[in-house]
């Protein structure tokens, strides 16, 4: 969990009904939102997984954003009792854990917010308080028909592939099997999870059909078309049986809410609910890296002991950090006898390089410096991605004193009084292709 995250959300509380706990927890919005927005989960994940997934991650904070957020376990899932009636409608039992949470947290007038199933407890719910809900949001709702008990048991007995059918986006990125399978297992067991699909009776489908025809709530239906399981426009079942119902279709072809394009929906989630689109801070920028290293370091240590190299590392931090920060930059880390910055621009990134080499070269340091200007990943206090990787390897072929850099660079300062010699054409380690690269030569 990210640390802004984290710090703005509480520990597991408890709603009570009949002699259940159903488990919540509250996250304080990070800016100036004054909504209450409550998410729906679905399937038998718990709460707590989406903690664990960075686009779980990045939904928790978009929907935080709008004020002050509400997660939960409904009651068989997760950190919650299982009900004490199972035979009892699943809407209405979920319902009631959707009420208990409410009141619990001191909710007032909340945005729904839900996906797939958990669209029916939403209905009851705005069914039950018509007057003290300020919006319903829903991804990819189902229609309130019958659940198919044959599709469920092969899910949950791994005969159908859930992630390639369901967020096929991500079928593929490295840990994302592993934790969909793991918040699936910790969320409930084998029995509780098939008695969280139960069989909808005729009856129970009237009822939800008719609450969600009488819903006076401002509706927002987001579907992504790619999905196999998204309806035409001209056929979805929600747009006729919800007045009103406003629907907007997104990229991606993920049918789950932690799917790809997570940004798009959260941007149409906060149009709706305040006129305008609103993100968190970026997980991807535009930045020019930085990456240092002093050269023959090892040679230094023995020439001047631990302790008289500790104190010039401990200059070399310092300098480093004022060159970067004149020029706007940030010093992500140090690594032991070198830095990873990142600056807002290629020019800045050239002079602070340029400073960083003079400066340093009055404390008896040469170094060796490599630049590339891309999108990087913010992952909590560190980065990531190719362009990260990128700046990395251009370091470790630059010369002792040079500052390499990439034609992007080169490029993007081309307006900037610097020079630059072409070094040629050069592999980079765990980059595709052959990089031309470029040396600053002028001070």
């Amino acid at each position: 969990m990210g640390a802004g995250l984290l710090s703005r959300t509480s520990e597991v509380r408890y709603a009570r009904i009949d002699e259940a706990h159903v488990a919540y927890r509250v996250i304080a919005g990070g800016g100036t939102g004054t909504h209450d927005v409550v998410l729906l989960g679905s399937g038998t994940a718990s709460m707590e997984a989406l903690f664990e997934d960075p686009v779980g991650v990045r939904l928790l904070e978009g929907l935080a954003g709008l004020g002050r957020l509400v997660v939960f376990d409904r009651r068989g899932i997760g950190l919650s009792d299982p009900p004490a009636d199972w035979d009892a409608p699943e809407s209405k039992r979920w319902g009631d854990d959707l009420g208990s949470v409410a009141a619990a947290a001191q909710v007032v007038r909340p945005v729904l917010v839900s996906s797939r199933a958990s669209w029916t407890p939403a209905v009851v719910y705005c069914d039950r308080h018509p007057h003290d809900v300020a919006a319903m949001v829903t991804f990819e709702p189902n229609a309130p028909l019958r659940t198919q008990p044959e599709v469920v048991r092969r899910q949950l007995a791994g005969d159908i592939d859930s992630i390639a059918l369901f967020c096929p986006s991500r079928a593929d990125e490295p840990g994302f099997r592993e934790w969909f399978t793991r918040a699936g297992r910790v969320g409930a067991s084998p029995a509780l999870a098939a008695r969280a699909y139960p069989v909808s009776s005729d009856h129970e489908v009237r009822e939800i059909e008719q609450a969600a025809s009488g819903i006076t709530v401002p509706t927002l239906v987001l579907r992504r078309p790619a999905s196999v399981f998204s309806p035409d426009r001209s056929s979805d079942p929600i747009l006729a049986l919800v007045p009103g119902a406003v629907r907007v279709d997104l990229p991606g072809e993920d049918g789950l809410v932690i799917g790809g394009e997570v940004d798009a929906l959260l941007a149409e989630v906060t149009r709706f609910v305040t006129g305008e689109h609103r993100l968190p801070a970026p997980e991807c920028a535009l930045a020019a890296v930085l990456f240092s290293d002093v050269v023959a370091s090892t040679e230094r240590v023995s020439a001047l002991g631990g302790e008289r190299w500790k104190r010039l590392l401990d200059r070399h931090d310092q300098v480093a950090r004022t060159c970067v920060g004149h020029r706007g930059g940030t010093v992500i880390k140090t690594t032991g006898d070198g830095i990873v910055a990142t600056l807002p621009s290629a020019i800045s990134a050239v002079r602070a390089a340029q400073e960083l080499r003079a400066a340093l070269g009055d404390e008896g340091l040469d170094v060796r410096v490599g630049l590339h200007v891309g999108d990087v990943d913010h992952r909590g206090d560190d980065i990531s991605g190719l362009a990260v990787n990128i700046a990395a390897r251009i370091m470790h072929v630059a010369a002792p004193g040079e500052i390499l850099v990439s034609s992007t660079v080169r490029l993007a300062a081309a307006a900037a009084p610097v020079q630059f010699q072409i070094r040629g054409q050069h592999p980079l380690k765990g980059v595709a292709g052959d990089w031309e690269l470029f040396a600053v030569t002028n001070t």
